[in-house]
């Protein structure tokens, strides 16, 4: 390609205004603004909505064969950005910035973002990349927004950078009274779950009124993941092997407070211990699906299964697990003696010193990962 030739790519989030003749009504912002202007090249931004009616990327794919159609560029690419909260800037502006790293800013390449399209966020986002200069201080980014033709006869205005700090003012202010709403929103569905009972003396777990039905150890594994859940703690991340040490140690530490008396289970725990060893990968999935299964019994109401369980978060390699319901839907009632959790003290194996002590009797012993029962691992 002749490198004298100028490019001209537009840019835009897609929104449900684009939606057009998918959910019949007319032309959404995009195609009202490429309808005045040929661009060489059109790219499209798409976030997943599953459960809507009409999700972006059919809105995507409706507009790729509209401008197809009707000639306005011979080029579009659909782009799908994972955006995990389309109402915060914070979460938007560094994938967004990503993304934008990635083009082509020599100087024969011209870039026009629409603003017209997509949340509020996502609007002040396209501003601030252009204002800022972080889009390219070489090759600036131009913005546009479309007009709704009952307010006037142009069809699309430029936005003048350098003035567009109340417009991101309004935009923020609209932006909070969103978030108002969803946190608002949230607490009112909260509301509804029933309360979940951990009672570290009996070793129960209860849902409401329904007792959740665990054996020793996988009570241990949920009581691990619902501490930290109250204490509001990141999600565990564990190896491709599986946990470390200090996770067999709090485990052992919360089976030997709550079931003093099955000591026999608790050898192969002082094993790995002593072998500085953590449980393997295919173990603990194992686990965290028994316990999700224990769940599904108590819980009729299928949306709200997800925030109970132990539930796995991220891409692959890059995965945690945790469990996702509120701390105010929390409650651990301790054991009496012992009023703290596992996370507040020094180490892990405080509580366990036993478990340093005693001389490993486990020879005869049926491995604890290859037995089904309650006294296991498994």
């Amino acid at each position: 390609m002749n490198k004298s030739v100028k490019k001209n790519i537009f840019l835009s989030f897609v929104g449900f205004n684009d939606a057009g003749k998918l959910s019949g009504e007319n032309d959404g912002a995009i195609l009202t603004a490429l309808s005045t202007k040929i661009f060489s090249e059109v790219v499209l931004l798409w976030n997943d909505n599953k459960g809507r009616q009409v999700s972006f990327k059919q809105i995507a794919e409706y507009l790729q064969h509209e401008i197809l159609k009707r000639n306005f560029t011979g080029t579009v690419t659909l782009e799908q950005l994972n955006i995990p909260d389309v109402a915060d800037h914070n979460i938007i502006y560094p994938l967004l910035k990503n993304f934008c790293d990635t083009l082509n800013k020599e100087k024969n390449f011209c870039y026009t973002a629409g603003i017209s399209s997509g949340t509020p966020a996502m609007q002040v986002c396209w501003i601030l990349l252009a204002e800022s200069g972080d889009f390219s201080s070489a090759n600036p980014l131009k913005l546009v927004r479309s007009i709704e033709p009952k307010f006037s006869k142009k069809k699309i205005a430029k936005v003048k950078l350098g003035t567009a700090l109340p417009r991101i003012i309004g935009l923020q202010n609209q932006l909070e009274e969103l978030q108002t709403e969803k946190e608002k929103l949230t607490k009112e569905k909260f509301d509804l779950f029933p309360l979940l009972k951990l009672t570290i003396k009996k070793g129960e777990v209860f849902i409401g009124e329904k007792e959740v039905n665990l054996s020793p150890i996988l009570f241990c594994y949920y009581r691990y993941f619902l501490e930290k859940a109250k204490e509001e703690k990141e999600f565990e991340r564990f190896s491709i092997y599986g946990t470390l040490v200090d996770f067999v140690k709090a485990i052992a530490a919360f089976h030997e407070e709550t079931f003093p008396d099955s000591d026999v289970t608790r050898e192969e725990m002082r094993k790995l211990i002593k072998a500085n060893q953590g449980i393997n990968k295919e173990t603990l999935l194992s686990n965290i699906s028994k316990i999700k299964a224990a769940i599904k019994k108590v819980i009729t109401v299928p949306s709200m299964i997800d925030y109970y369980i132990v539930s796995p978060h991220g891409k692959r390699h890059a995965t945690t697990y945790g469990i996702k319901l509120p701390k105010e839907k929390i409650e651990i009632i301790p054991s009496g003696s012992i009023t703290h959790s596992l996370f507040e003290r020094d180490s892990h194996a405080s509580n366990i010193p036993s478990l340093f002590e005693r001389d490993s009797h486990a020879s005869n012993i049926p491995s604890l990962f290859e037995r089904e029962g309650k006294g296991g691992l498994v």
